[in-house]
């Protein structure tokens, strides 16, 4: 791939105020609560460090573009967790699909302390990502450079779970999880408002990836920030097509 992560991101200690820090530390431990989620003040102090680790390398890598703390905490700390209380119990490593700035990845690595493979197709985003973990001291999380079909092809088989937030159609992310799962993995994908016509596809690509939805979890983000629908899939089944198919296939032509 062109875009290969070789740029050196230097990360500069953190300048935050104090006083700040742990005012952002009670409000991420009271909004995760309402998610239900019991963070430890080390995991929160980890999962906001990362979060102005992120914020610091945006100034010259476009990581996100949420550039408010106070909304980041939500939008993308908080967001990250709601997958939390559905991660099944057999669970021990798991892979994120498309993590951008370490999300959902990072905190659900802090939270669970399971092995975690963090993918993403830009190469600056998996570097950034790869520099923050290992400043952070999260050896258990690595942060991976790769289209998704050719880690489905490599590493078939490999993880236990499957997450994805804000990435792509239902259609897509099946076929993107399904070669990467372990039989009986278990898929855990956010999604805002998807339409009804998404929901359907979502339903047929299923059968024909070898999933059966468990489950979908309707929950509100705290102090009105949105609605998710979590759909929550387990790979039971052979799937009836050869995955994963040749690169860009999955976008140019759904299944379902």
């Amino acid at each position: 791939m062109s875009d290969t992560p070789n740029r050196t991101i230097l990360l500069h200690d953190l300048d935050v105020d104090a006083s700040r820090f742990d005012s952002l530390k009670i409000r991420l431990r009271s909004l995760a609560q309402e998610v239900g989620v019991s963070l430890e003040d080390d995991q929160a102090r980890l999962c906001l460090e990362h979060l102005l680790y992120v914020d610091q390398v945006n100034a010259y890598i476009n990581l996100t573009r949420i550039t408010d703390l106070d909304d980041a905490v939500v939008l993308h700390i908080v967001d990250s967790l709601t997958l939390v209380p559905y991660i099944a119990a057999d669970v021990y490593s798991f892979v994120d699909m498309g993590t951008g700035a370490g999300f959902p990845g990072v905190p659900l690595g802090v939270v669970s302390g399971q092995a975690g493979y963090l993918l993403d197709s830009v190469g600056k985003k998996v570097n950034a990502v790869n520099a923050i973990v290992q400043k952070l001291g999260l050896d258990r999380l690595t942060a991976v450079h790769s289209r998704l079909e050719t880690y489905g092809k490599e590493h078939r088989g490999s993880a236990d779970l499957v997450v994805a937030r804000a990435l792509a159609q239902l259609p897509i992310l099946l076929e993107y999880a399904s070669p990467i799962l372990k039989h009986g993995g278990q898929l855990l994908v956010s999604k805002g408002n998807p339409t009804d016509d998404e929901v359907q596809h979502g339903r047929a690509a299923a059968k024909l990836c070898g999933f059966e939805l468990v489950d979908v979890h309707r929950i509100e983000l705290p102090e009105g920030y949105g609605h998710r629908e979590i759909c929550d899939f387990r790979l039971l089944h052979k799937p009836s097509v050869k995955l994963p198919r040749a690169d860009g296939m999955a976008k140019r032509q759904p299944l379902g």
